[in-house]
């Protein structure tokens, strides 16, 4: 079997079109999809409760026991029946063979899987895919918490997530450290997520300022173990090419997003060194 954990808080407004995406996935072999419910206050836990009684395949989790992502992850993969987990988040939409990719992979000896996502803003329009792996900090690639999996033994093994990660760096943490245990990821870019992206450029800025402090956070926990030290040599040009993003959009606005996606990642990543007293910038 294998088990889809999907993560949520408050995800009545979208949980829908994502849970009929994956009852709608064709694969051989059963699946269960696990909603961990991480405290919701609207009706998520009512609208699980519905599929559920129409596919007995969808089960709802109570992960209300600490805030945060991780906590939500590690409530649903224990609770979980499968040999493999695959990990997906409430507000995106898996595409077509999602599950059979990640399954043939996984079947064929991987320990640990990433896929593609579909960067999509609310009006549809595509801004590009994101590769199944990153390895933009020069160390261990790894996916994004959004359309990736693993076996179960793989998470028994490292005690799943860490809970005290919050707001960055959640997943790549555990990513990590599976390759350090001998569990590298492998790209599955054939297994697409329709990841849809926030409008408000406010909410864009908050979250790309806490994916910059998570960056400070996850070198301080694995520079021992060989991730590289970004001294922040291009910070200037970084700051400059930001600011003209932001300044001078583009028709569509999405060069103004990107500029402010650049400017709030780097101003996280200086407010944690700073914060922390560890140069990472």
């Amino acid at each position: 079997m294998y088990s889809i954990v999907i993560p949520c808080r408050n995800g009545s407004g979208t949980l829908a079109t994502q849970l009929e995406a994956l009852l709608a996935q064709r694969s051989p072999g059963d699946i269960e999809i696990v909603v961990a419910d991480n405290g919701s206050v609207d009706d998520t836990a009512a609208l699980v409760r519905r599929f559920s009684e129409v596919d007995g395949r969808v089960r709802l989790v109570d992960a209300s026991g600490r805030p945060g992502i991780n906590h939500a992850r590690n409530a649903g993969v224990r609770a979980s029946r499968g040999s493999a987990v695959l990990l997906c988040d409430a507000d995106d939409v898996v595409q077509v063979g999602w599950i059979e990719a990640h399954r043939r992979a996984l079947e064929t000896g991987a320990d640990c899987v990433g896929g593609a996502l579909e960067r999509t803003l609310p009006d549809g329009t595509k801004l590009g895919r994101q590769e199944a792996v990153s390895t933009v900090h020069g160390f261990h690639p790894w996916p994004a918490g959004a359309n990736c999996g693993f076996q179960r033994r793989v998470f028994d093994r490292l005690g799943g997530f860490d809970e005290t990660l919050l707001g960055g760096g959640d997943e790549t943490d555990f990513f990590w450290r599976a390759a350090a245990a001998g569990h590298p990821t492998t790209a599955v870019p054939e297994a697409v997520v329709e990841y849809r992206l926030r409008g408000d450029l406010r909410a864009v800025a908050r979250q790309f300022f806490g994916y910059g402090r998570g960056t400070v956070r996850l070198f301080r926990r694995h520079r021992g173990l060989g991730m590289p030290r970004s001294f922040g040599w291009e910070l200037p040009i970084v700051l400059v090419v930001g600011a003209l993003q932001v300044i001078i959009p583009s028709r569509d606005g999405t060069r103004r997003r990107r500029g402010v996606e650049r400017l709030s990642s780097r101003a996280g990543r200086v407010v944690e060194s700073l914060r922390s007293r560890t140069w990472y910038l």
